[in-house]
């Protein structure tokens, strides 16, 4: 069901962004621990740390405000009783700081997030970006293109 894809997908994402709320490294990883899994985790981890390196040093520093998903369908994956792709389209906003300025930025994401539930709770094993795209944060609620928008294949 769509509906279902979207909110599990819509819980999951906010949890990943808003693991990085969190100011100490630890509190950062064990946020995404609980949403993230496998070789994912790490990853995303690392790569935010280089990210907060680069703003240490005097670079953009972004945090995310908003996240919702426009839509979204799950697959099963193989023979895994648990384990589904969703495709989804998301947009995050959020607030992007460098040279004492503050800016808005909406990107709009098409990505196959794959789910799966491990001991006992939803979390990401997988994610694979298809296209991400900045846009007007002023057309935010613009209307998705048709051709682009995933398709229930269920």
């Amino acid at each position: 069901e769509p509906e279902r894809a979207q909110d599990l997908l819509q819980v999951l994402l906010k949890n990943v962004y808003r693991a990085f709320d969190f100011r100490e490294e630890e509190d950062v990883y064990d946020k995404l621990a609980l949403t993230v899994s496998g070789d994912l985790l790490a990853d995303i981890y690392l790569q935010n740390r280089r990210s907060f390196s680069i703003q240490q040093a005097g670079g953009a520093q972004a945090k995310i405000t908003d996240v919702v998903v426009e839509a979204a369908s799950a697959q099963k994956v193989g023979d895994r009783p648990l384990a589904y792709a969703i495709r989804g389209r998301w947009a995050a906003q959020g607030t992007v700081g460098h040279w004492g300025h503050v800016h808005t930025r909406r990107n709009r994401y098409d990505a196959v997030v794959t789910v799966e539930a491990l001991d006992g709770a939803w979390k990401i094993t997988d994610l694979e970006v298809l296209e991400e795209q900045r846009v007007d944060p002023a057309a935010a609620s613009a209307p998705l293109p048709p051709n682009n928008a995933p398709t229930d294949s269920s």
